[in-house]
């Protein structure tokens, strides 16, 4: 049995880790191809010697500090006149729509080299020793010939005999009030470059395709299995898919596309994220957050998105760092939710402290990539939080499998305890059949004798009074009796044959108050039949009289010194019966469940008002009850006429 179990637990913990493992271990390896620490090359006043570097094997990093001539479109021949004098980089401005960017490399004669990375922001014209040769967008000194564009670029360079080589870049902004800035940037052989640029492809589309595909896959699950945690995963593959610039850029949109409409969604994208990953946290754990606090960041969330779509552009930064900064407190507000929950109400569970520990590490590299945005690319453009992205969701997926797995087992217990009750409601039903086939004979019996009494009463000369009683007497047994007849055809699953005729409303009423008047009258309460109808309905006598009586009793039992009343109008063409009381009521929690069978609140079996309920509506009438509070209780049913 021990052993039984410790297998148990390897197949259920284990192997579940051993899978997550590889699978990082699988998009880990496949970011080394493009994510591995690559050396840098130093320069000074826009110069870098490169002839000491070994190009032809490895890739470099050339740092962004280049010259900067802010506020002017400047050709690599005004540069090389001197006249213009760069920018030093303590008085640097981001300020500037126009500005120009310059770097001389040495390199070693006749030597072929490819540069790679993204364009300055808002629009880049690319020269190469003094000739045009990209121009991402289109540059322009005038806001209405301007056209922004941000693209992934490769740039073969020759170095010529001389082994020099100049580069310079000019941007125009007109979208946002920063101005452009030259980002990391990659130099070394073409066929280098290459093999760089083909693992950053190959790692882009992976993850990014594979969030999206999961993206779809969970929004699948949460609309047919009506899933929050669903959801909230969707929601953050959706963002972090679109997190990595390169995938949504160069793969997700055309060469020609619409880049205000891509600007927006990027924006609001990088606003999303917090967001999510606070949408995650909430699904998991939604008793220790409440719902005011999931209502209050749909709301925050509901007006980013509107505004995202209404504001100028040059405001859209700002407002995804508003995004930021407005869920800190919500961010805090979940910590304190969560540890007064797990400190007041009970400990974590197994699955809870994963779930905990899987969000915690999604926010904190949000943390650190909202703090490092800018310092480098890898964190810029492709963002940390995609590839964390993934080892959350094996995380989470793994907990979500977990609780399946105990639903599984829960469902199991409760076909078995199921298996168990169909058991014992056979037994109960051979208990019925024998309980109804004994009481079947003294019930005839009883019947009987009080006939054949009242006949020697009435030859004897005694009062009517007491001949109604012994026929009281028998009506009861032989209504007993049917009842008996009835349980029996239950017992043995066979179909009930109601017959119905026209029964005397007046008469009903009669024959429940001599049934029911003298229970009333031992709690010293007083029976009133009252009503303006007094024709007839179509209906099963017996059954009316028992939904009758079993009103009456249920009356009878929560009213002490008061009065029970029965009263009959006409309906259109039904005839209302309306039984009130003046007991103290029904508990405000039990009025919704008074129907149903097995429901009790005053010790009872819980039957009566079930079987009052099947009985009317067999009789295509309706009950219910009207009114009910301390000065008394009101039930009323229809029977067609």
């Amino acid at each position: 049995m021990r052993g039984s179990r410790i297998r148990s637990t390897i197949k259920t913990a284990f192997f579940p880790l051993i899978v997550i493992t590889v699978l990082g271990l699988f998009f880990f390896l496949s970011r080394m191809r493009f994510g591995k620490e690559i050396p840098e090359i130093i320069h000074e006043f826009g110069f870098a010697d490169i002839r000491g570097y070994d190009l032809d094997r490895q890739v470099y990093a050339l740092n962004n500090n280049w010259d900067y001539y802010p506020g002017g479109l400047y050709t690599p021949q005004e540069l090389e006149e001197g006249r213009i004098q760069p920018q030093s980089e303590e008085d640097h401005s981001v300020d500037d729509q126009l500005g120009t960017y310059r770097i001389r490399l040495l390199a070693k004669p006749r030597q072929w080299l490819s540069l790679c990375g993204f364009s300055v922001d808002y629009g880049t014209r690319v020269f190469l020793n003094g000739e045009e040769v990209r121009n991402i967008g289109f540059v322009s000194g005038d806001p209405r010939k301007a056209v922004p564009k941000v693209r992934y670029m490769t740039i073969p360079m020759y170095s010529g005999e001389s082994g020099e080589i100049e580069l310079v870049y000019q941007y125009s902004n007109f979208v946002h009030k920063d101005g452009g800035f030259v980002k990391l940037t990659y130099l070394s052989s073409p066929e280098n470059i290459d093999e760089y640029r083909r693992g950053l492809a190959y790692y882009s589309i992976l993850l990014g395709s594979g969030l999206i595909f999961l993206m779809f896959w969970f929004l699948l699950s949460a609309s047919l299995l009506k899933s929050r945690e669903y959801a909230a995963l969707a929601l953050c593959c959706l963002v972090m898919a679109f997190r990595n610039q390169f995938f949504f850029g160069e793969h997700m949109l055309g060469p020609d596309y619409d880049f205000f409409w891509e600007y927006r969604v990027t924006v609001l994208d990088t606003s999303l994220i917090p967001v999510s990953a606070l949408y995650l946290l909430f699904a998991f754990f939604p008793k220790a957050v409440g719902k005011k606090t999931v209502y209050s960041l749909t709301a925050l969330a509901a007006v980013l998105t509107g505004l995202h779509w209404i504001l100028d552009i040059k405001d859209l930064v700002d407002l995804c760092h508003i995004s930021y900064y407005s869920c800190v407190p919500f961010l805090l507000w979940s910590i304190f939710c969560l540890c007064s929950y797990f400190i007041r109400v009970r400990k974590p569970e197994r699955m809870e402290w994963i779930s905990l520990g899987a969000v915690s590490l999604l926010i904190i590299m949000l943390i650190r990539e909202g703090v490092s945005t800018g310092s480098t690319q890898i964190i810029t453009s492709f963002g940390l939080t995609p590839f964390v992205m993934v080892i959350t969701l094996m995380f989470l997926a793994l907990v979500i499998n977990g609780r399946i797995q105990r639903q599984i087992l829960a469902l199991e217990k409760t076909r078995e305890k199921n298996r168990l009750l169909a058991q014992v409601n056979d037994m109960n039903r051979d208990f019925l059949r024998m309980v109804a086939h004994e009481l079947k004979t003294p019930l005839t019996v009883i019947s009987g004798y009080a006939q054949l009494t009242r006949r020697q009463l009435e030859k004897s000369g005694q009062p009517e009074k007491m001949c109604g009683r012994l026929d009281t007497i028998r009506d009861e047994a032989d209504r007993l009796g049917t009842i008996v007849t009835r349980l029996m055809d239950y017992t043995y699953n066979r179909p009930q044959d109601v017959e119905m005729s026209e029964v005397d409303v007046r008469e009903l009423l009669d024959g429940a108050a001599s049934v029911m008047v003298p229970v009333c009258a031992k709690k010293d309460n007083e029976l009133k039949m009252q009503g303006t109808y007094s024709g007839k309905v179509q209906g099963n006598r017996e059954l009316l009289l028992q939904v009758l009586i079993n009103l009456i009793a249920n009356a009878c039992r929560y009213t002490e010194k008061g009065s029970i009343s029965v009263e009959t109008k006409e309906d259109g063409n039904y005839v209302l019966f309306v039984v009130s009381d003046t007991g103290s009521g029904i508990p405000p929690e039990a009025v919704a469940h008074i129907f149903e069978k097995g429901y009790t609140t005053g010790g009872g079996n819980g039957l009566g008002l079930a079987i009052c309920m099947e009985s009317v509506q067999l009789h295509g009438g309706e009950l219910k009850l009207r009114s009910t509070g301390p000065e008394g209780t009101s039930f009323c049913f229809t029977i067609p006429k």
